[in-house]
């Protein structure tokens, strides 16, 4: 089992807004002014591609991710919540 890596839960974290904006607010230069020109973008496009892997509520995700922390988990569940509102 793969280890928690605590970069890439913030990295997600910070890429949607989550505990920061009022709605989800997906931002590649977040990032990269966080994480540095050298980490960041590789870190960006990690939170993309696993907002594209993620379903609402997806236990099979949890078991896809384990290096993930709940906090990045809870913050693609919200970015998912408010698409969904917007249908």
């Amino acid at each position: 089992m793969k280890a928690t890596e605590p970069r890439l839960t913030r990295a997600v974290v910070e890429w949607t807004g989550w505990g920061r904006t009022a709605r989800p607010a997906r931002d590649d230069a977040r990032v990269i002014a966080r994480f540095g020109r050298e980490a960041g973008p590789a870190l960006a496009k990690a939170a993309r591609r696993l907002e594209a892997d993620y379903s609402a509520g997806s236990a099979e995700f949890r078991t896809r991710h384990p290096e993930l922390g709940g906090d990045a988990v809870d913050a693609l569940a919200w970015c998912a919540e408010s698409d969904r509102g917007r249908g």
